[in-house]
Formats: C-alpha cells, sequence, structure tokens
C-alpha cells in the first residue's frame, strides 16, 4: 500500500505539471493556481506513504528506497521544468544552473547510498550509512529533513502562484512585483540547503568507495 502511495504521487505529480504545460490557458488562469494545492498534496503524501508503512508493518529497505526515489521524481521533475519556463520578460523561473547543480548533486548522493546499500546499510534507520553525529544531525534529524521539506513546498508553491498570477494578465501585475523577488530567495535558499545537506552523505560515504585489497 505505501508503494502505491509513492506510484500516485509521481503520477499526481505529472499531471500538475502537464496542467502547467499546457499552452492555451487564456481565461483558465484559476487551473494553474489550484494546481498549487495539488502540489501541496503530492508534498504531503511523502509523510502520508511512511505512515501507511508503519501502520501496515510494511516498512523494509526496498520501501526506504523507492520512498526516496519518489522523492527524487518529484523534486527533479519541478526544478527542471521551471528551469525550462520562462517568466513574460523571457527570463527563467529556476536559473539553469540551480536545476544542474541539484541534479548532479541528487546522481552523486544517490550513487552512494547504492554502494552502501549493497553492502548493507541503507540512508536512514537502524542500519543508516552515516555514522558522523554532524552527519545524522544534517541529513537524517527532523529538523533538518523538515526545515528542507518546508522550504521546499514553500519555494515550488511559489513558483507556482507567481506562474498563475503571471497568466492573469494585468489583474495579477500588483501581486507578481512581491510575489517574484519573495520566490526567488525562496529557490535560492532551498537550492543551498539542498546541497548542504548531500555534504555529509559524500563525506560519509567516502569509506563505501575505498579500495579493497585483492587476493593473491
Amino acid at each position: 500500500m505505501a508503494n502505491l502511495v509513492v506510484l500516485a504521487r509521481v503520477l499526481l505529480l505529472f499531471g500538475v505539471v502537464g496542467v502547467w504545460a499546457r499552452k492555451t490557458y487564456l481565461d483558465f488562469w484559476w487551473i494553474d493556481l489550484a494546481m498549487v494545492f495539488l502540489l501541496v498534496v503530492v508534498i504531503v503524501l511523502d509523510v502520508v506513504d511512511g505512515w501507511v508503512a508503519r501502520k501496515r508493518n510494511e516498512a523494509s529497505d526496498i520501501g526506504a528506497l523507492l520512498d526516496i526515489a519518489g522523492d527524487r521524481i518529484v523534486e527533479l521533475v519541478v526544478w527542471v521544468f521551471f528551469a525550462i519556463r520562462q517568466h513574460p520578460d523571457g527570463t527563467p523561473y529556476v536559473p539553469y544552473w540551480i536545476a544542474a547543480v541539484i541534479i548532479a548533486r541528487t546522481v552523486v548522493t544517490d550513487l552512494i547510498r547504492t554502494v552502501a546499500f549493497q553492502q548493507g546499510k541503507t540512508p536512514f534507520g537502524t542500519k543508516s550509512m552515516m555514522e558522523s553525529g554532524w552527519a545524522k544531525e544534517l541529513t537524517a534529524s527532523r529538523w533538518s529533513r523538515a526545515t528542507y521539506g518546508v522550504l521546499k513546498t514553500v519555494a515550488f508553491c511559489g513558483l507556482g502562484i507567481v506562474l498563475g498570477l503571471e497568466r492573469m494578465g494585468q489583474a495579477g501585475g500588483a501581486f507578481i512585483q512581491a510575489a517574484r523577488p519573495v520566490t526567488d530567495v525562496l529557490v535560492y535558499a532551498t537550492a543551498v540547503f539542498c546541497i548542504v545537506r548531500a555534504v555529509p552523505v559524500v563525506w560519509d560515504g567516502r569509506r563505501y568507495f575505498a579500495a579493497t585489497p585483492t587476493q593473491p
């Protein structure tokens, strides 16, 4: 059941992005704003799938990896979408380099976690690959995960709201002037915190790539 929740998140996300990506949107700007609510649902379902797994005693190492995969799809699709989407003035909603850096960060950390998983370690939990106290604090602590989750949610929703306001035309002009700078700050803050949280994964993960002596 928990895995079905992950699948539902991904499908719902593609529905949201599909609506935002449509070319004919005159007189339907309110749909774009409605998609912001659905995006919140997509993100909140990340908490729901974990709760379902524990409630139904379905927690497993594979399930944890699937949960992370779902998170990755949600994050990267949204980052890429807004990196290729442009404001009416021709500037992208998200600078291209931010999307590129986050994609590279994701590939590196997930590679490390895959190697660690082959050695019996999981990203979080009792068999966590994180061993340093500061590393656990930055990656697995409740405050860190909650802070990143809130930053990500608010930044993504802010981008969606700006998109909807811009499609309102002149009616959304005053709101856009206030919303765009705030959203830009949230995007940078989210990207920086995302990168900072990757540092301990790389640091503690280096041991899994240490060369092992070959047998004669």
